[in-house]
């Protein structure tokens, strides 16, 4: 592997619990996060439905998911978590090449179908779908066959979805019981998440790039417009890697009056180190226990 592509990737994080055992590996779930923008890894211990270990790669000027193959052929000989033989993993997909499908009208047959029209697809690709049980709908997603094929050497029992599942579900789940709409935000380093929420009810949801504080606001402002939403009174929700000293967050300050960070589910337990993190970050990998 070259120097060039080696230098693509940093280590965010990693957190290893003391009670990470190899010979235990049969009782713990791994649960891998990849998109252009990174690698996330967790490992939940299934027993005590607990994570004991993560670690997060971001990755620089990278723009297809062919690169993305490469680089993690890196990850997998420098990672304390990923080369181990785990009986059982998840992987959670970041892409735009996604839609959501209500139940009632889904075709398992039609799914590609469903995809083309709100997505271009390589033709490199299988379409899967995810369940969203909250909503009742279908997430219908594209899986890159180079990442399947990959992970599939891995790995003997790997199953596949879309981190807006995660994201919209835990959402809908936090939320059954309020009456008010939310907007949350999902910030990605190359991208947000707008989701507008009121109690059960997805009422929006849509990705968006960015590359500065800029156009951050510049689309929060554009999703209030369209969703005629008045920023002096909806109540805005950060999730993901976004920090009180960050550009984003300042900016997002001047206009957006009632604004505040988000929480992970307390459904999981978490051990000690992972404590140690803001509560608002890696929502959608250390959020839900994906099978």
């Amino acid at each position: 592997m070259t120097t060039e592509i080696k230098n693509k990737i940093t280590q965010a994080n990693s957190f290893i619990d003391e009670a990470f055992d190899l010979k235990r590996i049969s009782d713990y779930h791994l649960i891998i996060q990849i998109g252009i923008d990174g690698v996330w890894l967790a490992v939940n211990e299934k027993s005590k439905y607990k994570y004991i270990a993560f670690e997060s790669y971001t990755f620089q000027n990278v723009y297809s998911f062919d690169l993305v193959i490469d680089l993690l052929d890196v990850i997998v000989k420098e990672s304390r978590i990923m080369a181990n033989k785990y009986s059982s993993a998840a992987c959670s997909i970041v892409n735009n090449l996604s839609t959501i499908i209500p139940s009632p009208l889904f075709e398992n047959d039609k799914k590609e179908m469903y995809l083309k029209f709100n997505a271009s697809l390589q033709g490199d690709e299988i379409v899967a779908a995810d369940d969203l049980k909250n909503l009742d709908a279908k997430n219908v997603f594209a899986v890159p066959l180079s990442l399947k094929a990959k992970l599939g050497g891995l790995y003997k029992n790997v199953s596949y979805h879309h981190f807006s599942s995660v994201l919209i579900e835990g959402l809908l789940f936090q939320n059954k019981h309020q009456t008010i709409k939310k907007l949350f935000v999902h910030i990605q380093p190359s991208h947000f998440e707008a989701v507008l929420i009121e109690g059960k009810n997805l009422l929006f949801y849509n990705t968006f790039n960015h590359h500065t504080a800029e156009d951050f606001i510049y689309y929060l402002l554009f999703v209030c417009e369209q969703l005629q939403l008045n920023p002096e009174n909806i109540e805005v929700v950060l999730l993901g890697e976004a920090e009180k000293n960050s550009d984003i967050y300042a900016i997002a300050q001047k206009y957006i009056r009632n604004i505040k960070f988000g929480e992970r589910t307390d459904d999981a337990d978490y051990s000690y180190k992972l404590q140690t993190l803001p509560k608002h970050y890696y929502f959608t990998i250390l959020n839900s226990y994906l099978q």
